[in-house]
């Protein structure tokens, strides 16, 4: 009879007589709680840092392919100035970027009084990739990549400066055909040669009023600067560099004779 009263009044008040001082269904509920908003926001944070960096890395692999593209139309151009090779292709993969080749850059022979010898030598096109705040591009036998304004010489000119003679290989592009693509997509780049390789002696110091500088022009003056500091024959002229300018003056150190291996080329950007 104890055991039914005790039953009859626990039934009586709903049963929660018999949790009125447990608990535990407390602790669990909470816990719950806490778990769930730990893995809700664990996940949360891993998600929102790991799109961001795969982002990162897919835009840095987007920039790398490019760069290896502007590999492959450096060597292409070596190919068809050492060798003459008749034409030659590169593909580019634009990624959002837009490829242009703008006449950027001017490089001349100056004698000490500031002349010009033998004329302007060239005023060359570049081939130029820019996405975003980076910029990849090609002119007169060399390549940069930028970023934020900071320009890299990747790959370096074959000037060669000894015994009184500083030879000059540069490319010379002539555009055919739009100047600008741009949004996603591949596109070929195509040179043609249009005439034999040729070194010519442009300058002879006994003759031209010698010595002789090197004059560059181009949106990437700085980074020529640096070209020129450390390649043996050539001796930055601080009077006549200025680099906010756009412009880079070199001595030549074995100026007796200047040559200039001069390859000229069509260029068209083709879908």
């Amino acid at each position: 009879m104890t055991d039914r009263r005790r039953s009859t009044v626990s039934v009586g008040d709903g049963g929660f007589a018999a949790f009125a001082d447990d608990a535990r269904g407390v602790s669990n509920v909470v816990g719950y709680v806490l778990v769930f908003s730990l893995v809700t926001v664990t996940i949360g944070t891993v998600f929102a840092v790991g799109i961001t960096g795969l982002e990162d890395r897919q835009e840095a692999e987007r920039v790398a392919n490019v760069e290896r593209a502007f590999d492959v139309f450096d060597d292409n151009l070596r190919d068809v100035q050492r060798y003459g090779d008749p034409s030659r292709s590169t593909e580019i993969r634009l990624s959002g970027g837009t490829l242009s080749v703008p006449k950027t850059t001017s490089v001349e022979l100056i004698n000490d009084s500031g002349g010009v010898v033998g004329g302007p030598l060239y005023s060359n096109r570049s081939l130029t990739y820019t996405n975003d705040d980076t910029t990849i591009a090609y002119e007169s036998g060399a390549w940069f990549r930028s970023d934020g304004g900071g320009a890299v010489m990747r790959s370096e000119p074959r000037f060669v400066a000894a015994d009184n003679r500083t030879t000059l290989p540069i490319v010379r592009m002539y555009l055919r055909g739009p100047e600008t693509v741009d949004r996603d997509g591949t596109v070929q780049v195509a040179v043609e040669r249009r005439a034999k390789p040729n070194l010519e002696k442009i300058a002879d110091a006994a003759a031209d009023d010698g010595p002789f500088d090197l004059r560059v022009r181009s949106p990437h003056a700085a980074a020529w600067r640096r070209y020129f500091d450390r390649t043996d024959g050539f001796t930055v002229n601080e009077t006549r560099t200025d680099i906010t300018n756009s412009t880079v003056v070199a001595d030549l150190d074995h100026s007796d004779e200047v040559f200039v291996a001069d390859a000229a080329v069509d260029i068209q950007l083709q879908r």
